[in-house]
């Protein structure tokens, strides 16, 4: 990392070393969660909400981060606005087909796509014995 920050000509592209080497650490995770046979995807964002790397296709990767972005945002203003010193960690949204997961960070997000969970209906129906 010394190395590359040496080789730089300009202080505005340290934040590229930066991300890059946090995108070096959360890569097992990523590999991790990839392994659940639930997961359809995962889309990692810069902090302006446009994908970086992504194992989806371009168009619905973008479609999704830059909504999630803006979902976001809202998101992390409403939860400063009912307590300034909390903050948003992961974000859970959970639809008849789809769960996603958003790991907010201030350089870039995580969207973590799957196929929703289906919960089992217990009977409700009583048995009445004679």
């Amino acid at each position: 990392m010394k190395i590359v920050r040496a080789m730089l000509h300009e202080d505005g592209d340290e934040w590229l070393v930066n991300l890059s080497a946090k995108i070096n650490n959360i890569n097992p995770v990523i590999d991790r969660i990839m392994e659940d046979e639930s997961v359809e995807g995962v889309i990692m964002t810069n902090k302006d909400g446009c994908p970086i790397m992504t194992n989806v296709n371009a168009a619905g990767a973008t479609n999704y981060a830059l909504a999630l972005h803006r979902f976001g945002v809202m998101v992390q203003t409403c939860v400063k606005e009912m307590d300034p010193f909390d903050a948003v960690l992961v974000m859970r949204l959970h639809t008849k087909k789809k769960e996603i997961m958003v790991v907010p960070d201030p350089s870039f997000n995580i969207i973590v796509l799957q196929q929703a969970r289906q919960k089992i209906k217990k009977n409700s129906e009583k048995q009445f014995i004679s």
